[in-house]
């Protein structure tokens, strides 16, 4: 049923960025009485943004990843579906490797909203007057320009003043000190800024080209979402470890059962 409304996509990112910090499904529900209409997501049995009526979480806040529902509950028409939640991902910048971070986000499954550039996939496009309406308490941000840009400190400021809990810029070392001196003099405090911000931005990899720094970004930005500790794979599960334990295993019939989950 089409009821002719329009949501702000701006309104549906921050919406799966504060739902995916919440849990990992949410039921997002876009509700219409009219003349207005709002996004919602129900996580946790209640509404995130505190905007659905409890009788519209009792009614559709029980579906399930892939379930759908469209339904008038009292005066309200309501369309609603469960979703698995994607992390969310602000990606700040004006040049290839802002595009590129958002290119590689979106393929390793994060919404992103591109701010400054066009990136294909990106949930959201828009300009930097859009960053303080998009990040929120927890948030992932890369502000990435090769070479500094003017509003690099101004939009790393917003990020850290919105409660953002991973802030990256890309910088050198020595222009990362000069960022920091200047958050200082600007007020945030210096334990806001050991803590949250990441520059230069992203693990040691090596990373030359721009593709390569943007893998190195997102990398580290799935650390943070994930809780990983950044070592190599054979270090934190080495098989030599537990050769003994698959002694006698025959590998043609070992089957592996995890399988990549639906995420939205």
């Amino acid at each position: 049923m089409d009821v002719g409304f329009y949501v702000s996509i701006c309104d549906v990112f921050r919406v799966l960025d504060l739902a995916a910090r919440r849990g990992d499904t949410a039921v997002i529900v876009r509700v219409y009485d009219g003349s207005n209409a709002f996004v919602d997501a129900v996580v946790g049995g209640g509404a995130l943004l505190g905007l659905a009526p409890a009788e519209v979480v009792e009614a559709v806040g029980g579906l399930k990843p892939g379930e759908r529902a469209e339904v008038r509950v009292g005066r309200l028409w309501v369309e609603a579906e469960g979703v698995l939640l994607k992390p969310s991902l602000v990606v700040v910048g004006f040049g290839e490797v802002a595009r590129r971070v958002s290119e590689v986000a979106v393929a390793a499954g994060f919404n992103v909203a591109a701010i400054g550039h066009s990136a294909h996939g990106a949930v959201y496009r828009g300009e930097l007057a859009d960053l303080e309406k998009l990040v929120s308490e927890g948030s992932a941000v890369v502000v990435a320009n090769e070479g500094g840009h003017p509003s690099d400190v101004d939009a790393v400021e917003a990020a850290l003043r919105r409660g953002a809990g991973y802030v990256a810029l890309l910088a050198s070392q020595r222009r990362a000190a000069l960022v920091v001196k200047e958050l200082l003099k600007r007020g945030i405090p210096r334990e806001a800024i050991a803590e949250r911000l990441r520059s230069p931005a992203g693990l040691d990899i090596g990373a030359k080209t721009a593709g390569e720094i943007a893998v190195s970004i997102v990398a580290e930005v799935v650390m943070y979402y994930r809780g990983g500790c950044g070592k190599p794979m054979r270090e934190v599960k080495n098989p030599f470890d537990v050769l003994e334990e698959v002694e006698g295993v025959d590998l043609s019939q070992y089957k592996c059962q995890w399988r990549p989950p639906r995420t939205l």
